[in-house]
């Protein structure tokens, strides 16, 4: 199924030094001493299984510690919504990496989760032991300590995002995440946008970012937005946006049944994994056969 949010967070933090700018935001200061992002490198995208990379929508970089030659491998993961047992999910995606350690005859690397999450309202994140309450105190050293640097777009305000990242593209970015729900909102953050968004940076590399962003606006904010964007925006970017609105109509025409025909492939995959449950049949396997999670079956019924 389609992960539009996703499509978008990649492919602005993809880039390392949007990457850069956004862990020296959110991690925290002790942990960012330790760490050379000078020399933040990304990881091939196909580093996971197959069935991993149905599964998460991530980033993997790694980064060299000050003043050792151990690495660290730091997953960055984003979703718009509250699954049930993140922490399981990041702890799968962690071995997987230790896993690949072994089998490179490596030392095992630390790894650092972080999860971004945008979704329209805000995410109480409860630690992994919260899900055994009544655990007498003699069994609570069995349960793992899952940690991972949590950032909540949704609990968030607009000035911490002003002063915590200095890439005015990654503050466009995480503002845009934050309000990519509201009308007024969105087109708020449109009105920042101008022709040479960005340091250090190109005009080709600039006009390709706010392309994204254009599109991101133009095809996953509200409707409302659409008819008020042009009015909003800097003057010298409106002839780009209505060229750009003009392409994603005619895309959609073009694209709209292969869209059907995709949805419906979904659908069948949904039904299928349904059966599986129903007969028993345990998740991992599910999972490499139809490519869904349990999340995928709870976001459907609701």
């Amino acid at each position: 199924m389609p992960r539009p949010h996703d499509a978008f967070f990649k492919s602005i933090f993809s880039d390392v030094g949007h990457a850069k700018d956004l862990l020296r935001g959110i991690l925290p200061p002790a942990v960012l001493e330790s760490l050379d992002l000078d020399h933040l490198e990304p990881v091939p995208a196909n580093f996971v299984s197959e069935s991993l990379d149905e599964s998460f929508s991530d980033l993997l970089f790694t980064c060299p510690l000050q003043g050792n030659q151990a690495v660290v491998a730091i997953l960055l993961e984003h979703k718009t919504w509250q699954p049930k047992h993140v922490h399981l999910q990041i702890l799968r995606y962690m071995v997987s990496i230790w896993e690949a350690d072994q089998a490179e005859n490596r030392a095992l690397r630390p790894v650092i989760p972080i999860l971004v999450h945008q979704g329209p309202s805000p995410w109480k994140l409860a630690p992994f032991h919260a899900n055994f309450p009544t655990l007498p105190d003699s069994l609570r050293p069995f349960i793992p300590d899952i940690r991972l640097v949590f950032e909540d777009l949704a609990a968030v305000d607009d000035q911490s995002i002003g002063g915590d990242f200095s890439d005015p593209v990654v503050r466009i970015t995480l503002a845009l995440m934050k309000h990519i729900y509201s009308a007024e909102g969105t087109l708020a953050v449109a009105r920042q946008l101008t022709p040479d968004l960005g340091t250090g940076i190109n005009n080709d590399q600039s006009m390709r970012t706010l392309r994204i962003l254009l599109e991101y606006i133009l095809n996953d904010g509200v409707p409302e937005v659409r008819d008020h964007l042009f009015q909003s925006l800097h003057p010298n970017l409106k002839g780009q946006a209505m060229t750009l609105g003009d392409l994603l109509r005619q895309e959609g025409k073009a694209e709209g049944k292969a869209e059907g025909k995709a949805e419906g492939l979904y659908e069948a995959k949904i039904q299928d994994a349904l059966k599986m449950r129903e007969h028993g049949i345990a998740w991992e396997i599910v999972t490499d056969v139809t490519g869904l999670r349990p999340e995928d079956l709870e976001t459907n019924r609701t």
